[in-house]
């Protein structure tokens, strides 16, 4: 029963079954997806709205790449536009994507969800305009079917991050793990923190799941306990770091360390912090993540961990061209993080990274 079940899930669409649910021929379908001028408007968009329900992908793309004729990749982060161009994480991600791509001679097709709440736009954007033969999907929540519902459609994906659902979709990530304990690591072995709270992202994301667990790891080799009430749940917006630092600050005593899943949530408390009186890092000490471009100009510069996004970037494109190349399977790849050490950890002399 699991092999046919498996079998079913893999089943490419074809184009006669197209034809089939939009009630026309395989002709017909054909010019249809192509906007052949020569098929009535009204016909076009009942083939395209019947090959986005069986999620039908043509083999132009492919087939032209391996002619060596320039094709499109496309590019979907499942998140609304401000989010992404506030990030400066995508942005170092998508400047490696396009540095490839360009050197490969393929377009880059970018597709943003509507809203927050419809992060499927982001994708059937892509399968309905049919224009690319690949994808690399970026920032994906632990539940999002996406990933793998292209890929069983035909198209070649990659996926950056760690999304245990897609196991069989090639990736490209971050060791979080390594991240988030080099954070904690710091505070306890060298400043001496034995109390220590966290600031996570959205628990429906991977690499949020990740930090916090290593986080919880860390305190436990280091024989600390953790204190619910310094644990609260952000979702990478400075706003929310704000917040998380006005739920903390009652339950704060001095020499407590904390540590932020990302610089944005980082930079809103310590905004808050300040106007409480609270002084970072004499009274509390702070590490954060990503090595946000502001993260070493805010009072004081923030300890952070960081990644070479644009080689994550690079590193995509090259895996997921080769895909449309003919490589059937590829590892996995994990890129490493560094400790850059600052002045909100109460380390005194801040290194430039």
């Amino acid at each position: 029963m699991a092999e046919e079940t498996g079998s079913k899930s893999t089943k490419r669409p074809t184009l006669a079954e197209v034809a089939g649910l939009a009630g026309v021929s395989k002709t017909s379908a054909s010019m249809a997806l192509a906007d052949n001028e020569r098929v009535a408007p009204d016909t076009r968009e009942a083939v395209k709205r019947a090959a986005e329900a069986l999620h039908y992908v043509p083999h132009a793309a492919a087939s032209a790449l391996r002619s060596q004729r320039t094709v499109s990749v496309a590019v979907a982060l499942p998140h609304a536009a401000h989010h992404v161009f506030s990030h400066p994480i995508f942005i170092d991600l998508l400047e490696g994507i396009t540095a490839v791509a360009n050197e490969l001679d393929l377009s880059v097709i970018l597709s943003t969800a509507r809203s927050a709440e419809d992060e499927r736009s982001a994708y059937s954007r892509i399968m309905r305009g049919r224009q690319a033969g690949g994808v690399i999907v970026a920032a994906a929540s632990i539940t999002d079917p996406n990933p793998i519902e292209l890929n069983a459609a035909g198209y070649s994906v990659v996926v950056v991050g760690r999304l245990p659902n897609s196991s069989s979709v090639p990736s490209v990530s971050v060791d979080d793990v390594g991240g988030a304990r080099a954070a904690v690591d710091h505070l306890t072995n060298v400043h001496g923190v034995t109390r220590i709270g966290h600031v996570s992202g959205p628990l429906d994301h991977q690499s949020s799941v990740d930090k916090r667990d290593a986080y919880i790891d860390a305190l436990k080799t280091a024989g600390l306990s953790m204190d619910p009430r310094l644990l609260y749940e952000g979702n990478y917006e400075e706003e929310s770091g704000s917040d998380a630092a006005a739920a903390m600050l009652p339950s704060l005593r001095p020499g407590d360390g904390v540590f932020f899943a990302n610089d944005q949530m980082a930079i809103g408390a310590l905004e808050t912090w300040r106007r409480s009186g609270l002084r970072v890092p004499d009274d509390l000490k702070m590490v954060a993540y990503d090595n946000h471009p502001m993260s070493r100009h805010v009072s004081p510069p923030l300890t952070t961990i960081g990644t070479d996004m644009v080689s994550v970037g690079e590193a995509c494109m090259r895996m997921l061209h080769r895909l449309l190349s003919g490589d059937a399977v590829l590892e996995p790849e994990k890129f490493p993080t560094e400790l850059i050490i600052r002045e909100s950890c109460g380390c005194r002399r801040a290194e430039d990274g």
